[in-house]
């Protein structure tokens, strides 16, 4: 960028595939930043996670940790939820409740 910048300064026309090259990646700057940033992070998720991770997933959870706490905090729930569902049709039925018919 600072080429570009110098460049320009100094009354130099830029050829048309400069200006192209400085049009698609001037913008891009704070993704590429984004991007060395997070690596480590990301890197971190997939250590974590035993390698079992896709880039995708990793960098989901770098992002967005709280997504995936909240997803185990409902997947816990819903555990929960089966398990004493479970617990209830184990139950016996009392004695009142059958029927006699013997």
């Amino acid at each position: 960028y600072i080429v570009f910048t110098v460049l320009e300064i100094s009354g130099v026309p830029l050829p048309d595939a400069l200006e192209y090259v400085k049009g698609i990646f001037t913008p891009l700057q704070g993704f590429w930043n984004l991007m060395i940033f997070m690596y480590p992070k990301v890197m971190k998720a997939k250590r974590s996670q035993g390698g079992n991770l896709s880039w995708c997933q990793a960098t989901t959870e770098a992002f967005c940790p709280a997504v995936n706490r909240w997803r185990e905090r409902r997947a816990a729930k819903s555990d929960e939820q089966e398990i004493s569902h479970e617990d209830d049709e184990k139950e016996e039925i009392p004695a009142s409740h059958q029927q006699q018919g013997d």
